[in-house]
């Protein structure tokens, strides 16, 4: 195996929902160089940020009956009983809540953390305020 090809099987693959975000912020990096050389270093790594926040590494998960994933990186903040809102409809029984703290440095790309079948699919449009 050649240099090159060993330090790319360590670079995780990029999602690419990413793609826009990082030529955006790659694009700005340049132009930033020819205004002052220090505000293109600055964006230069918030562009490796962005490539950073939409990496999609592989991940080997324990495949044994029983398991719960966690569905992304990040820290398990709550396991809760709770009644769903009454937008979902999903009845006034308390159902399982598990919840997941992701800071901007976790990885962004969220998997399925329990084998199923999706039966019924509810979506209810919020409203955007900018405050």
């Amino acid at each position: 195996m050649s240099i090159v090809n060993s330090i790319r099987a360590q670079i995780p693959n990029v999602h690419p929902e990413g793609d826009p975000f990082i030529g955006v912020f790659a694009l700005v990096s340049l132009l930033l160089f020819f205004l002052w050389t220090p505000l293109g270093w600055i964006a230069t790594g918030l562009t490796i940020w962005c490539v950073l926040f939409f990496r999609d590494p592989q991940r080997t998960t324990p495949l044994r009956d029983g398991l719960v994933i966690s569905p992304a990186d990040g820290r398990v903040s709550m396991v809760a009983q709770v009644v769903p809102p009454p937008e979902l409809e999903l009845g006034d029984k308390p159902l399982t809540r598990i919840s997941v703290f992701m800071s901007v440095f976790n990885c962004h790309v969220n998997r399925a953390p329990v084998a199923g079948r999706i039966e019924r699919i509810v979506y209810r449009p919020g409203k955007f305020r900018l405050y």
